[in-house]
Formats: structure tokens, C-alpha cells, sequence
């Protein structure tokens, strides 16, 4: 193994290598280097910046993203931001903006949390250039004084393109004097760098141009012209935007078609900047209506249809191959399969399966809505609807949640919780369930669950439920009508300290092959058929989340079937046993009674705010919003000791998230900052999550989507 002495070492030596060998050098590293270390780490980081510097922005993207999916993996160093901000970069220079911000925002995030405040203005900055870039010039300057704000912890170098991008949103935004003023000080901060001279001309083009200096600005312009052809597709098209805009303006026609003609050069050359051609027609459609040329706008618009047929078709291509390569890196779900191709074929049904299971919950849940709308005054009518709504949204959260648990369980960071639980009580819970169902189903249930004498044990009450609704589902939903289901526990063995159990269900359903029950079973995505995922539906992974939570709970599944007849499913499970049970007290429902009590909360998305505000305000409570981290610090600081009763945090935000925002309120060293309840609002509810979220200083948390009695009764336990 290299150690990071020996990899900046080498690295240096081969600092005017050729490319190809530079290449070779990184590469070696990644496919021999597995360990999580931070020469692997470097490497990934320079083999991207490598194709980025060369203007391979979708090699640079797929090198890095192996890493930046699996970074937590590695320890913490300033270069994971670099990292992130490198990936933003590359993206951005694809033109998906929305994406390159998804990046950029990841490195502030992790910036903010080890204090990295020398690289918040480079990631303002890189924010700022993306919405520019999608003419947001209101979001840019925001983003861009940001940038500015943070400046003097920034590294010098930054200065003078933080300047220089200050100017151009503010020439854009007709604020000449302030564009003037951050001209200079780019020019003052330049210094002589290789990198700046190119963009600098750009905006004193713009600029000379709208403050009516003629002579100063076709100088300027002459000179954009001589760099145009070199430019990559992001420079050319912001380029060409500003050119376009300017001589339109001045109704310098002639000027404006040798800018049609370049960028029609352009394309020749780069057939594949399909987004190129696009801006090309909306310019050519914009000319010919300056000129009231219909033909021509005309013209314009069916060649614009054209190159918008073809960025959807490429869209599409990139959607698949990049969920393909999520898919493989992020998630690893199909690692049992043979071989590649096996793998792609199963991962196309599955999309396209999802796809369409997903649609129908939807689906119901739109039309619904658009019968509600025109049913308000027919009571029963809105009851039936809503039910129906209810019973839909409850059927696409079921599908997420199996695509989330298969995720989490193929993850090696996967945490199998061991808390106290007692047996006959999930038995109990799961037998209520089950019943309901079936019968629901036109299906006979038998249950045989003798006694036995340890009911209190230590382990994971959450995934046996799940093991056991899993196969009792698959007992409904492939039974046959009038059918039954035969369900027995028993007591194998059992020690001093654990005990194993036997869950046997048996059901007289259609049956399966044994080819099926041997190779594709406990495969994920799979069902029978497409006739069979057509009838019971479902994501075809219930049973593969099955096998793998027994496997992590150190138990076995077998199987056996016959067509035509039906299946059986045993289950073998050991635990732990619990000596000191808590003691079982009644639970009270939620008082439902927060009157006088004044709750902060933080939450990014203003549709889940209202949600929250609404089960809150109805039951008394007083609601103080604020929509991230930051402000949230701000608003508990701001506000004298015991203004507050409770913060109800979320977790995903931008700006600051909900872990650093705890971090600092518990550090502020006001009276109430060790004691003040900070309950977490999460859709991340595995156990690793919530543990995460006490490890951070928060006393609870509660899992979105929000149930007004669960969030009450957390509340309550503290308020």
C-alpha cells in the first residue's frame, strides 16, 4: 500500500509527464489501491481534473462519482470538498445546472461542518456561475455577495474571479456603477494569472456596451471573435448569448447574422451540442421576428422542435446509462446475477416496471384530487375520495420503502439494531394485520403459536415484523381465491442467554417451479412473471429484502413448492434473551393539547412546513418557521432563554443542515442549550439515521411522512 508521502512524491515527478502516463498513474492506484485511504481519494480527485483540464467533463464526472457517492467512506480531508466542487464544475460544463448546484451545495455543506471557511467562497462563487449561466441574475447576485461576503478567508486567487463574475450579474442587471466598481477590483486582484484574461474581455465587452462606449467595445468584441472558435460549449454559448444580445439591442443586423453564422460553424464542428443548436433556432427565431420575417420564424421553430427531439432522445440515453451506473456503484443490487448483461436486462424491467407501479398510485391519487374538485358540496363523495387518496399514497410510499430497504440493506454501512422487544406483542401486531388483509382477500387464516417462555428478547422488532408481513404478503397476494394461510411458531432451542425460532407459513397458492425457487427467488426485481407482476403487482423485492435481513440476523430460509398448490416458508431466527425487561406501561394516546407552547420549525420545503404548521397550530401550539439551518441558529439565538419549548429540526437542508444547526445551538453556551428538546423530521428513519441524530445531540426523532399522533406523542415526551 502507497503512502501518501510516497503518492505527493510521485506525483510530483510525473507533474510534465504526458497525460497517458499521469492516467496510468491514477489508474493503477484505483484498481490496486482498494483501501479507503487518501491516496485512493487523491487519486480519484487528479484523474478527474486530468479529463476536466482536457475538457473530457463527462470522463472527469464519472471518474469522480464513485467517490462522491461513497465519500463518508473515507476520512475526513479538505480535498472531499475539492472533490464535490470538481464534480459541480464538470457537470455545470455539461449544462445541468440543477445537478452542478446538487454538488456545489453537497461541498458547502461539508465545508460548514468541519469549518472549512476558506472554501466557502469558492462554492458560492460556483453556485453564482450556475445560475448565470440559466440568465437567474437576482439568484447570481445573491450567491455572488455570498462569495464576496466570505472573501477575506478565502484563498487570494479567488478574488479577482469572484470580481469578475460580480460584474457580469451586474451588467446584466443594469447596475453599471457597481459593475464598474467590481471590474476594477478584478483587474486590481488579477495579478497576472493565465486563467482570467479570456473571461475579464467578456465583461468589459458587456460592460462598454452598456455604458455606450462604442470605440471600447467593438475593440473588445474583435477580440471575443479571434477566441470564439477555441471556446468549449458552456464558454461559446454564454459567449455568443452576450454578442447576440448586444448587437440586437443595437440593431446591428449584420453583426447578429455573422453570430447566426458562427454558431452554425460550431455545430458543424460539434454536432453532439445539441443544446448549442437549440439556443442557435431561439436566436434565429428572434432575428426573424425583429424583422417580421414569418417564413423565418417559422423555419426557426421546426428546427428547434428538431434539436429538442434529439435532447430528449439523448435525455433518455443518459438517463439509462447513468441510472445503470448509479445503480451498480451506489446501490449494488444486482450483484448475484452472472454477468453484466444479465444485470442491465434486470435493471431495465425493473425501471420499466417501476416506472408504471408507481404511475398508478399517482395516478389515483391526481384523479381523485380532480373529483374532489368538482364533488366539494357531496360529503360522502369527498370521504369516499380521500379514503381513496389515502389508500393510494399508503401504496406508493410501500414501493418506495421496499426500493429503500433494499438500498440500505446492500449498503456494508447497514446497522441491524438490538433493543428489547417482546415476541408475543409483534405477533400479536403482525396477526392483526394479516387477518385484515386476508380477509379482505376472501382468505381463511390458521394460526398455531403455542407457548413459550421467552417472550422478552433483545434484537430488532422492526425487521422480524417486516420478515413476517413480507411473507404473509406473498401468501395473499399469490393465493387463490377462497384460499388459506397456515402460520405456526415454535421454540427450537434455546440457551442461558439466547433462543432460536421457528415461523412457518404455508399458503395454497399457485405454487412455484423449483428453477424459480433456486436461481431467481430471492433475486431482486424478480416476480414469476410479467403476467403474475401484472396481476398482484408490487416491486418484486419483497422477497430478496426477506432473505437478506435473515441473513443479517443470522438466520436461515427454506423454501418449498408446488404448482398448483401452494408454498411454504420457514424461518429460522436465534436472539438474544432479555433478562431485565422494561416494565409494559399502558400507552396513553397524545393529549393533543400544546396550547402555550411556542415550537421553532426548521424546514427547508415550504409544502412539508405547512403540513407540519397546520397539526401543530390545530392542536394550540404556537409555530415559529424558518426554512434552514442558519436561520434556525439564529432565531433560538436572537430569542431569550425558554422562548422556545421544542425545535422540530429537519435534516436535509440547504445553507446549514440539521446536524450542524444541533451542533451549534448545543454549543452556544446559552442557559438552555444542553437542555432545550430537539426532535428530528426525517425521511431518513433507519436505525443508523436516528442513532446518528441522538449522536449529534437531538433527544428524538420522528419519520416523515408525518402522522399527527406520532408527532404529538414525541412532543409531549418533552414538552
Amino acid at each position: 500500500m502507497m503512502s501518501y508521502e510516497e503518492f505527493t512524491k510521485k506525483e510530483a515527478a510525473l507533474e510534465s509527464a504526458p497525460q497517458a502516463e499521469r492516467e496510468a498513474f491514477y489508474a493503477e492506484i484505483l484498481e490496486k489501491e482498494t483501501a479507503k485511504t487518501d491516496v485512493r481519494m487523491m487519486a480519484y480527485f487528479h484523474a478527474a481534473l486530468l479529463h476536466y483540464r482536457e475538457g473530457d467533463f463527462r470522463a472527469a464526472r464519472e471518474i469522480l462519482e464513485p467517490f462522491v457517492i461513497d465519500y463518508q467512506s473515507y476520512a475526513y480531508r479538505p480535498e472531499i470538498i475539492a472533490c464535490f466542487n470538481l464534480m459541480g464544475v464538470a457537470v455545470y460544463c455539461e449544462r445541468s445546472y440543477a445537478l452542478a448546484r446538487f454538488y456545489i451545495h453537497e461541498g458547502l455543506k461539508i465545508a460548514r461542518e468541519n469549518h472549512e471557511t476558506s472554501r466557502y467562497s469558492y462554492e458560492y462563487n460556483n453556485l453564482a456561475v450556475t445560475y448565470l449561466a440559466q440568465h437567474e441574475y437576482e439568484k447570481a447576485l445573491e450567491a455572488i455577495r455570498e462569495a464576496e461576503r466570505h472573501l477575506p478567508d478565502s484563498d487570494r486567487e479567488m478574488h479577482a474571479y469572484i470580481y469578475r463574475n460580480l460584474s457580469e450579474i451586474c451588467c446584466h442587471l443594469d447596475r453599471l456603477d457597481e459593475a464598474q466598481a467590481a471590474l476594477t477590483r478584478c483587474v486590481e486582484e488579477y495579478d497576472g494569472r493565465t486563467l482570467l484574461p479570456d473571461d475579464i474581455l467578456l465583461v468589459e465587452m458587456l460592460l462598454y456596451y452598456k455604458l455606450g462606449d462604442a470605440e471600447h467595445y467593438e475593440k473588445c468584441r474583435a477580440e471575443v471573435w479571434q477566441k470564439l472558435p477555441a471556446m468549449h460549449a458552456a464558454e461559446f454559448g454564454n459567449t455568443a448569448n452576450n454578442l447576440f444580445a448586444c448587437e440586437m439591442d443595437a440593431e446591428n443586423y449584420p453583426q447578429v447574422e455573422r453570430i447566426l453564422a458562427a454558431m452554425d460553424d460550431y455545430l458543424v464542428r460539434n454536432p453532439q451540442e445539441i443544446t448549442i443548436g437549440v439556443q442557435t433556432q431561439e436566436k434565429y427565431h428572434a432575428y426573424a421576428k425583429a424583422r417580421g420575417d414569418r417564413d423565418g420564424m417559422l423555419a426557426a421553430l421546426e428546427k428547434k422542435e428538431k434539436y429538442n427531439a434529439q435532447l430528449l432522445a439523448h435525455a433518455e440515453e443518459v438517463r439509462v446509462r447513468d441510472v445503470d451506473r448509479y445503480l451498480r456503484m451506489g446501490q449494488k443490487l444486482q450483484q448475484a446475477l452472472a454477468n453484466e448483461a444479465s444485470a442491465n436486462h434486470t435493471k431495465t424491467r425493473f425501471l420499466a416496471n417501476m416506472s408504471h407501479d408507481i404511475r398508478t398510485p399517482i395516478n389515483g391519487i391526481l384523479g381523485m384530487l380532480t373529483i374532489v374538485d368538482t364533488c366539494r358540496d357531496n360529503k360522502d363523495k369527498m370521504d369516499d375520495c380521500l379514503a381513496k387518496i389515502d389508500v393510494s399514497a399508503k401504496h406508493l410510499l410501500s414501493l418506495v420503502n421496499d426500493v429503500l430497504d433494499m438500498t440500505k440493506l446492500e449498503r456494508d454501512t447497514f446497522t441491524l439494531e438490538s433493543k428489547p422487544f417482546n415476541l408475543d406483542r409483534v405477533c400479536i401486531e403482525a396477526a392483526e394485520i394479516v387477518c385484515f388483509q386476508a380477509e379482505s382477500a376472501g382468505l381463511h387464516v390458521e394460526e398455531e403459536h403455542p407457548d413459550v417462555r421467552n417472550v422478552n428478547l433483545l434484537g430488532s422488532e422492526l425487521y422480524l415484523k417486516k420478515i413476517l408481513l413480507n411473507l404473509f404478503s406473498n401468501c395473499i397476494k399469490y393465493n387463490k381465491p377462497g384460499g388459506a394461510i397456515y402460520t405456526r411458531m415454535r421454540e427450537l432451542e434455546h440457551t442461558d442467554d439466547t433462543v432460536t425460532y421457528e415461523f412457518f407459513i404455508r399458503d395454497t397458492g399457485v405454487g412455484m417451479t423449483q428453477d424459480f425457487i433456486d436461481n431467481h427467488l430471492f433475486e431482486a426485481f424478480t416476480q414469476g412473471d410479467n403476467a403474475a407482476r401484472s396481476q398482484y403487482g408490487g416491486t418484486g423485492l419483497g422477497m430478496s429484502i426477506v432473505a437478506q435481513l435473515v441473513k443479517k440476523m443470522n438466520g436461515t430460509i427454506q423454501v418449498e413448492s408446488t404448482v398448483g398448490e401452494g408454498s411454504s416458508f420457514t424461518v429460522v431466527l436465534p436472539f438474544a434473551i432479555d433478562h431485565d425487561p422494561p416494565a409494559v406501561a399502558e400507552k396513553a394516546p397524545p393529549a393533543g393539547d400544546l396550547r402555550g407552547k411556542r415550537l421553532l420549525v426548521v424546514e427547508d420545503n415550504e409544502l412539508n412546513m405547512e403540513i407540519a404548521e397546520f397539526m401543530l397550530k390545530s392542536t394550540g401550539a404556537e409555530v415559529v418557521p424558518v426554512f434552514d439551518g442558519e436561520s434556525a441558529v439564529k432565531a433560538y439565538a436572537q430569542a431569550a432563554p425558554g422562548t422556545y419549548q421544542a425545535i422540530l429540526m429537519d435534516l436535509m437542508m440547504p445553507v446549514m443542515d440539521g446536524y450542524a444547526a444541533t451542533r451549534a445551538i448545543r454549543s452556544s453556551g446559552r442557559p438552555d442549550a444542553g437542555t432545550i428538546p430537539i426532535i428530528a423530521m426525517s425521511a431518513n428513519a433507519y436505525a443508523e439515521d436516528v442513532q446518528k441524530c441522538l449522536d449529534t445531540g437531538m433527544n428524538a426523532h420522528i419519520s416523515k411522512p408525518l402522522y399527527k399522533d406520532v408527532m404529538l406523542e414525541t412532543i409531549e415526551r418533552f414538552v
